[in-house]
């Protein structure tokens, strides 16, 4: 049996799209990128926000007019975690609505409903990537037990949930000799890896142990709380190389008041320790943020204390949400709530003073020589790839168009940037 998967949401997801995949093209199903020779769509759905929601209900929607009539549709995640009942009520069309579960389980409840069947001998499973070869992501912990007033991870996902050190160096290592070269560790809080399995949380331990990998690669570190981000841990960092120098730190707000209201364990005063303590061992440190515009009684006041801040501190990359109330969190029932279009004109605010501060940012770029990891070309015959320097994470930054390289060079090259155009970098290869 063919079948044709849609992963929607972040990297997390894709991680659980991948795994559920290997587990189905071992049991003889094969995947196709055409639409209209699968037997069977798989969507895994993202019901974090309202907008992923929207995003998730439209997709399903779609692919039940447009599929063909006998290719069935299985519908599973963060969405039908939430949902499951009043999905199946409200879109009885859909022939398999799955919670989350095990790789392994919910891969038995697809083989259950729709048992593959063999294909001819040019029909051979083969491992599916999800991300370009020259990078993947490694989740490290599922859940979460920060409980932060306004999220709905720890409704979906449960509390936090860490895979064994042993377990993710062996991945890492798969990866490694499987090509990839940047690693990307990848959790709802990295920083809190281990808490369940090892008493406290052992981050520091874990990177010690991969990074005793006697190999060359990239090793990148997403979604880090702040108050739990230690001095060790900034010695680490600065000490190898092949950790990537940049971090994302969601810090959502920075107004006291409002962060007490979101239940972020933290103040404006430690978070400004935190980036100091950073920047003072590693200069050249590129760090991502994001904060939620219109919280629950957010007053001007406060919003212009956030747009300071990142004046103040300069960004690399920082992206804005709205404010999104969902049912069953603590924020739900806070008031006032703000409309629609304050929310938006706040947002449109926050992003028009983080766009001052990149094009500073890539303006002092202009001139200087980085280390970039070629990925694919930009154009039918070559003369353009596309390529990221230590200061782009995948999926979410920008990238570098790069001239002047062919692919005998490898995967990584010195690259010259010449110029910018908004969040991406335009550069030549240094021979």
């Amino acid at each position: 049996m063919k079948f044709y998967l849609i992963s929607l949401g972040c990297a997390k997801n894709l991680v659980d799209s991948e795994k559920l995949t290997g587990y189905l093209l071992n049991a003889g199903y094969v995947i196709t990128d055409d639409i209209d020779k699968a037997s069977l769509v798989i969507i895994n759905t993202c019901g974090f926000i309202k907008d992923a929601k929207k995003e998730s209900i439209d997709t399903i929607l779609t692919i039940l007019r447009e599929k063909p009539v006998n290719t069935k549709t299985v519908v599973y995640g963060c969405l039908v975690q939430r949902y499951q009942k009043d999905l199946e009520k409200l879109i009885p069309e859909v022939d398999l609505f799955l919670p989350l579960l095990p790789y392994k389980e919910l891969a038995e409840k697809i083989i259950q409903k729709f048992p593959p069947y063999k294909w001819g001998k040019t029909e051979i499973p083969k491992k599916i990537l999800f991300t370009p070869p020259s990078y993947t992501y490694i989740k490290i912990s599922d859940g979460c037990n920060n409980f932060c007033s306004y999220c709905t991870i720890p409704l979906i996902r449960g509390r936090l949930k860490s895979l064994p050190v042993e377990d993710i160096v062996i991945q890492i290592r798969k990866a490694i000799a499987g090509g990839f070269y940047e690693i990307n560790l990848i959790a709802q809080d990295i920083t809190a890896y281990g808490t369940d399995l090892y008493g406290k949380p052992s981050l520091e331990f874990l990177l010690k142990r991969i990074l005793s990998i006697k190999k060359d690669f990239w090793l990148r570190l997403l979604y880090l709380y702040p108050s739990r981000i230690s001095e060790e841990l900034i010695n680490i960092m600065h000490s190898d190389s092949r950790i990537v120098k940049y971090i994302d730190i969601p810090i959502q707000h920075v107004n006291n008041r409002i962060l007490r209201l979101m239940r972020r364990h933290y103040t404006k005063e430690i978070l400004l320790e935190k980036i100091s303590l950073f920047k003072e061992k590693i200069p050249s440190l590129a760090i991502r943020t994001t904060f939620i515009a219109g919280f629950p009684s957010e007053s001007g006041k406060e919003l212009n204390e956030l747009q300071k801040f990142i004046e103040h501190i300069q960004f690399d990359h920082l992206g804005v949400f709205e404010y999104s109330p969902e049912e069953d969190t603590p924020a739900f029932s806070l008031k006032p709530r703000l409309p629609f279009n304050i929310k938006r004109k706040r947002k449109k605010l926050l992003m028009e003073a983080q766009k001052k501060v990149v094009r500073i940012k890539n303006r002092s770029l202009v001139g200087k020589t980085f280390s970039c990891l070629i990925e694919q070309p930009a154009d039918r015959d070559g003369s353009v790839w596309i390529g990221r320097i230590y200061s782009q994470a995948p999926e979410v930054d920008g990238v570098v168009y790069v001239t002047g390289y062919n692919e005998n060079m490898g995967k990584i090259i010195d690259v010259r940037i010449k110029n910018f155009k908004d969040y991406d970098l335009a550069g030549e290869c240094v021979r």
